[in-house]
């Protein structure tokens, strides 16, 4: 069980099962909410079970480019990354409170990533998303 709040801990996660992965993801949405770049954590929906504060999770409604709702704790402003999405969950890594395993494999949606930042590993890059197949 991998265990995840928000800092001021009105919300709260469980996720069960094997995350698929952890990535890097430049996207300008996850660069307005963390940073240079969010850490995030992507697995099978049905793994991710929010075990308290529903009511204090904003979801901000996405335009036509994006699929998903970004989600952050209405008091503390925590970033939950984009939670419920139907066949998988994406969590940002920033509210875990537990090791989830593994390590980051990519950087994804890099072709969005500001042109001051320089990405210098030697991790996967992929210019939009990449989920990798649960059964590699």
């Amino acid at each position: 069980m991998i265990k995840g709040s928000c800092l001021c801990g009105k919300v709260a996660f469980e996720i069960s099962g094997k995350p698929y992965s952890l990535s890097y993801c430049h996207c300008s949405r996850c660069r307005k909410a963390a940073g240079v770049f969010s850490a995030v954590l992507v697995g099978k929906g049905s793994d991710l079970r929010i075990t308290q504060g529903e009511d204090a999770i904003a979801r901000l409604t996405p335009g036509p480019d994006w699929k998903f709702e970004r989600c952050f704790c209405k008091d503390c402003g925590t970033s939950l990354g984009d939670l419920e999405t139907g066949d998988i969950y994406v969590v940002a890594a920033s509210a875990l409170d537990d090791d989830p395993g593994i390590r980051p494999s990519a950087h994804i949606h890099t072709a969005s990533k500001p042109a001051w930042y320089e990405i210098d590993d030697d991790l996967k890059k992929f210019e939009g998303d990449y989920i990798p197949d649960p059964q590699d």
